[in-house]
């Protein structure tokens, strides 16, 4: 039988699947931040936003003076920004010495584990940090600049109450959840506080 030398290299010849295309590097650069900031960007500014306005409303039922609302919220704010920058700093640079001990305990077997964890330097992590809780922070100081003292507070409610549901849902996305679900169970978490705050300053007044 006659082999046809054609027909063989023909029927020898496999189709290779094309290269996938590379990324594209700003688009996985901004991936990667986006993921590595959500614990920061949380925990700074839902906490302090949550913090200040829970501070200014048992403060404006309390003693119905804007002085005293401005000082204690601004002082909230502040000393919060500091505070949470200096624990995310912390706890980041914590969290590298153990996994550094536990890949030389392991002799670099954990290496991979550890590459998987996107994470920020403990600088960069409190100065996320300490920004986004300023931020969250002046949100429900604003009004009280502009706005008479009983009206400062109910437009401070409704930013405060938008600013949640939009944090809540923005890390929503990013994470990958679904959006709406997240921003009201940031939204529920900051009510609860400003709730029990404005019950200390229903039951605590001062002159």
């Amino acid at each position: 039988m006659t082999t046809n030398l054609a027909d063989v290299a023909s029927a020898g010849t496999t189709s290779l699947p094309a290269p996938d295309t590379a990324p594209d590097p700003g688009v996985t650069r901004r991936a990667v931040l986006e993921h590595a900031t959500v614990r920061e960007v949380l925990m700074g500014a839902q906490d302090n936003l949550t913090n200040v306005l829970a501070v200014m409303l048992g403060v404006s039922i309390g003693s119905g003076r804007a002085d005293l609302v401005a000082l204690a919220g601004l002082s909230a704010a502040v000393a919060e920004s500091v505070s949470m920058g200096g624990v995310l700093y912390s706890s980041t640079r914590a969290e590298q010495v153990l996994d550094a001990r536990a890949e030389e305990a392991t002799g670099g077997a954990s290496h991979s584990v550890a590459e998987r964890r996107v994470r920020l330097t403990p600088a960069q992590s409190g100065a996320t940090t300490f920004a986004a809780a300023l931020v969250g922070g002046i949100v429900p100081l604003l009004p009280f600049a502009f706005v008479p003292l009983p009206a400062a507070v109910v437009v401070s409610m409704a930013i405060s109450i938008v600013a949640l549901f939009v944090l809540g849902s923005a890390i929503g996305r990013v994470s990958g959840s679904t959006w709406w679900r997240d921003g009201l169970r940031l939204l529920l978490v900051g009510g609860l506080a400003a709730l029990a705050a404005a019950l200390v300053g229903m039951f605590l007044p001062v002159a």
